[in-house]
């Protein structure tokens, strides 16, 4: 089934399908055939919290038995995206000649506590909590060059 390329994207809000009975052990069984898991949202408020959909996502295979490795779940909102948008040439790992889109964090990712301190894009410094700056527009952010 993996070898084709099938993908599983699931929104944060229909997460609550993976509590089902079973539900956790298809997804296991998904991933390891090779099948791509990917969280996604189109909201406005979810997408930027998609880390804590993948620690609550991680929790839930905990309670049913079905232990969810961190590294898989951080795949989940980075790499697995990318390669199912097919711009994984450009982001979603850090690699040389990547755009270096990526969030430093004041803790554990996955923590409901944890503050982005930092965030570059495509290797920019745009946002740094401890010198914050005047506010940016979104349509700077993405913007090549952005400083």
């Amino acid at each position: 089934m993996g070898q084709g390329g099938a993908v599983r994207a699931i929104l944060p809000e229909g997460q609550d399908q993976l509590l089902e009975p079973g539900m956790l052990e298809v997804e296991r069984s998904r991933q390891r055939a090779g099948v791509r898991v990917a969280l996604h949202s189109d909201s406005p408020w979810d997408i930027q919290r998609l880390n804590q959909e993948a620690a609550k996502a991680m929790a839930a295979g905990r309670r049913a038995g079905i232990p969810v490795e961190r590294e898989a779940a951080l795949r989940w909102i980075t790499a697995n995206p990318a390669w199912i948008l097919g711009v994984d040439a450009r982001v979603g790992t850090l690699e040389p000649g990547k755009d270096a889109d990526l969030v430093v964090w004041s803790g554990d990712p996955f923590s409901v506590y944890a503050r982005a301190e930092q965030v570059y894009i495509e290797g920019n410094r745009v946002f740094d909590r401890a010198n914050p700056g005047p506010p940016r527009s979104d349509f700077e952010l993405g913007s090549r060059g952005a400083k």
